[in-house]
């Protein structure tokens, strides 16, 4: 009885959602704040699903706690293979400082490709999942949210060695292959994981609700992923929010429900998005939105103008452009935007691109104010910092260890990037 991998999200101060995948079965999930697993406490027996995948959700955890945890097969613990997480400091509308990573895009070219799986090229097991995953157990980032593209499968497309087929057992393998890669398993098993898919991810390039695998796709997210609760129900798009503190934070599915040159999120997540926006009570906004919202291609938020300045004007009604940031991916490259420099559809709040890991850089646009600088081993951190009273949001752009630039926002309404020319110098 052993585990094949594991991964844990949906963070709260008091819970956990842990998946995991077994050779046998029934499974226990088992937390300790000891990094020797000394008296931990266990979840109750749950059944894995004909695949041997069971996803737990652990309640009655301590907040601001870190927690190491193991899977326990058919009665035999494995300690093959420890996670770690921590949970958030406070309930959702207390005040926190807490940190976020966002990653994105890694398997195309790679320089570092996958060690197994049925398409190692379209996969990365590069070196600098560990460093991400070194900094986050270092800072104790709250979350490492994934941004799509997690590898370059492109189901449905039959390319790459892979049948056509896109069916979801091609997905439960995709997933299997992605965490059969060491350090990206390492990774998601030691931070609250965030993920949304791109389109590589979920079907071919620059796929959308026509894909071959849709359907799929989405029942294979449902049945692996540990997320938040997705408002859409059943084979429905996996957009949701999760709050930390007095901070809302928003994933939006820009994939399944796409249609070309008419809606890139659909007419239920459009509506879902405007009652979430004009309820809400937080204070402040970070929006995970995996598509680029500047740029000139059709398949950015540029193709699809009159929802994106739908969304301004919801954002603009609900006072949230003045205390908010939007991270992105996809292009493969870092770059910032002031969102003061007048570019058409910015909306007015800062857009951050935080790509990307392990895949080709792209030569990117020109409207992102305060640089771009397109690369591999590359991500960002969000930084709230709440006072009680003004919440600071600082966005910075690393390659490898090194901060790149930055921008802060604050609940006042304050963009700050920094002076002068050193901050973009690299040593490449």
């Amino acid at each position: 009885m052993t585990v094949v991998w594991m991964m844990v999200g949906a963070v709260t101060n008091t819970s956990a959602v842990f998946s995991a995948r077994v050779t046998g079965g029934p499974v226990r999930i088992g937390v300790s704040t000891s990094p020797s697993f000394t008296s931990p406490a266990w979840s109750a027996s749950t059944t894995v699903d004909s695949t041997g995948v069971a996803k737990v959700s652990f309640t009655g955890l301590s907040a601001g706690t870190r927690y190491w945890w193991r899977v326990e097969d058919n009665g035999v613990v494995d300690a093959t293979y420890t996670g770690q997480v921590r949970t958030d400091p406070v309930a959702a509308g207390q005040p926190a400082s807490y940190v976020l990573g966002c990653i994105g895009d890694a398997g195309l070219t790679p320089t570092v490709p996958g060690v197994t799986g049925a398409a190692p090229q379209r996969l990365s097991n590069h070196p600098i999942f560990d460093v991400v995953r070194a900094k986050a157990l270092a800072e104790n980032w709250a979350r490492v949210c994934h941004l799509g593209d997690i590898c370059y499968y492109d189901l449905g497309s039959g390319s790459h060695g892979l049948s056509a087929t896109a069916s979801a057992t091609q997905y439960r393998t995709m997933w299997d292959d992605i965490l059969a890669q060491p350090l990206q398993h390492g990774l998601y098993r030691s931070a609250g994981l965030v993920y949304v898919w791109d389109d590589h991810d979920f079907g071919p390039d620059n796929s959308n609700a026509a894909s071959p695998g849709a359907a799929n796709a989405l029942a294979v997210y449902r049945e692996r992923i540990p997320s938040y609760p997705l408002p859409g129900g059943a084979g429905q798009p996996v957009y949701h929010s999760f709050q930390i503190g007095r901070v809302l934070h928003i994933v939006s599915d820009t994939r399944s429900a796409r249609v070309p040159g008419s809606t890139m999120l659909g007419a239920a997540q459009m509506s879902w998005l405007s009652t979430l926006l004009s309820t809400s009570t937080a204070e402040a906004l970070v929006w995970l939105m995996p598509t680029p919202w500047l740029g000139v291609s059709s398949d950015t938020w540029a193709g699809f103008p009159t929802e994106r300045n739908s969304i301004v004007s919801m954002l603009t009604a609900g006072g949230w452009t003045d205390r908010m940031v939007m991270i992105n991916a996809d292009a493969h490259t870092l770059a910032i935007d002031s969102g003061k420099g007048g570019n058409a559809g910015s909306g007015g709040f800062p857009v951050v691109l935080c790509a990307g890991l392990d895949a080709t850089p792209h030569s990117y646009s020109t409207q992102y104010d305060s640089g771009a600088w397109p690369g591999r081993e590359q991500y960002a951190t969000v930084q709230v910092d709440d006072t009680g009273s003004d919440i600071a949001i600082t966005t910075t752009v690393y390659r490898r260890e090194r901060a790149i630039s930055w921008v802060t926002v604050t609940t006042g309404g304050t963009t700050r990037i920094p002076a002068g020319s050193p901050c973009h110098v690299l040593a490449l």
